[in-house]
């Protein structure tokens, strides 16, 4: 078994340093996880010395939308191959919202959080504001935030409501929910998708849907679906997320609700931003996200509502799925994809060569973690405090593989692709882990 690498020396660094990358001879992390001044440093016995080639040292990610599957599917997936697939894409903590488990009730929450006791991972959770992510009863959510009693419990994980990404139920049912659950004070996130109009609908409804002969979903189910919400906002006072927004009239919908005053934040797919509905052509179930790939002048408005401010975070939505229910007929096959363990080097280049370094690091890292009420990364000016790092080789591809999966599924439409950089190690939660992606 190797050996635990827990105080280590980065040498030859572009650290981020909370304004910009600065080249560093050196960072010393020491055994708790905290940075060490260069004083401390001559008197460590570090476990390692890595020599990063001038890679860059960045806050680790903080991942929005994760499903792990677990408990009720973990003959596909796992809290712990999750866990693993965090720390191998330099995540250092996530946002929680399993479609097979909805925490309705605060058994289920200590449930969840007993699963990940001692791994110190920052993970938060949505709770469902039905039952059973169903539009018939609402779950108690006011105990759901108060707590229950239950030894070591802390309440405060629950981020916000969340809707199981499913579509939405009645208006009616909706209204009072949100009502009910205004007085937690937390967030509703949701997933804009109008039931009827999705319907069977597998793919965005346009030409390519069109010539494959396949059910289409329009822009106006996602929409038409926003719409509501934001009314219901307007009307109710209520704090309001969308997750995975997938088109540029959403986003004009969200810009003009914030200049009525509407609290409204809303974030974008990684895959909604690497892809469009053209790669459907390759017929791979690999591309079935749900919801679903847009146009390119859809992929072009979520750019523009990332270097524009609209969008406040980029997603991952890593979503197992086995093999066989993947790899069959497009239209049959089960929607969902693996990032994790390949978002940073995926998006990287690009999203910094659109933005800003510090833009960049607040979609991915910072932004994500103020919407779930978690803690940022690092802070290196509070030596006390555990820091959380990846480190990514600019100049360095990696070609995807299932070997860079944490379980015993790989379904990305990444896998078999060259990614421009790539992941050479991570600092997660006092632990150093070489990634073999460099």
């Amino acid at each position: 078994m190797p050996k635990v690498i827990r105080s280590v020396v980065l040498k030859n660094v572009e650290f981020w340093n909370g304004k910009t990358f600065e080249h560093r001879d050196a960072v010393y992390l020491g055994n708790s996880g905290n940075f060490l001044s260069p004083k401390i440093a001559k008197q460590t016995n570090f476990d390692a010395e890595i020599d990063c080639d001038n890679a860059l040292v960045m806050p680790a990610m903080f991942g929005l939308s994760l499903d792990f599957m677990a408990p009720q599917r973990d003959d596909v997936y796992t809290f712990a191959q999750g866990l693993e697939a965090m720390h191998r894409g330099g995540f250092y903590g996530g946002l929680y919202e399993s479609a097979a488990n909805p925490i309705d009730n605060n058994e289920k929450l200590f449930a969840a959080q007993q699963r990940l006791a001692g791994t110190n991972y920052q993970i938060k959770f949505l709770g469902s504001y039905s039952v059973g992510f169903g539009s018939d009863r609402l779950s108690e959510m006011l105990e759901l935030t108060e707590g229950a009693g239950f030894a070591n419990e802390t309440p405060d994980a629950l981020a916000g409501f969340g809707d199981g990404n499913v579509s939405f139920p009645t208006t009616r049912f909706l209204r009072l929910a949100m009502e009910y659950g205004k007085m937690t004070g937390k967030r509703f996130f949701f997933t804009p998708m109008d039931k009827s109009l999705r319907k069977s609908g597998c793919v965005h409804e346009g030409a390519v849907s069109d010539m494959l002969g396949m059910k289409g979903i329009p822009r106006i189910a996602e929409t038409i679906a926003a719409h509501t919400v934001l009314e219901l906002a307007r009307f109710l006072n209520v704090p309001v997320h969308f997750k995975q927004v997938t088109c540029g009239e959403t986003l004009q919908l969200i810009k003009d609700a914030r200049q009525k005053g509407i609290d409204v934040t809303c974030d974008v797919n990684l895959y909604h931003l690497l892809f469009d509905d053209s790669v459907l052509l390759e017929l791979n179930s690999s591309y079935h996200l749900l919801p679903p790939l847009r146009a390119s002048s859809d992929k072009a408005a979520l750019w523009e509502g990332i270097q524009d401010g609209t969008v406040d975070a980029i997603s991952v939505n890593h979503t197992p799925v086995l093999r066989q229910d993947a790899e069959v007929n497009f239209e049959d096959s089960v929607p969902g994809a693996l990032s994790l363990e390949v978002a940073l080097p995926a998006i990287w280049k690009e999203l910094s060569k659109r933005v800003s370094a510090s833009r960049a690091i607040e979609l991915l890292s910072s932004g994500p973690a103020r919407l779930s009420s978690a803690p940022l990364a690092y802070d290196e000016n509070d030596s006390a405090r555990q820091a959380h790092l990846v480190v990514l080789s600019l100049d360095k591809p990696h070609l995807v593989s299932a070997s860079d999966f944490a379980g015993q599924v790989c379904n990305s439409p990444l896998l078999g692709k060259e990614l421009p950089s790539s992941i050479l190690g991570t600092y997660i939660n006092g632990i150093w882990r070489t990634i073999a992606n460099a």
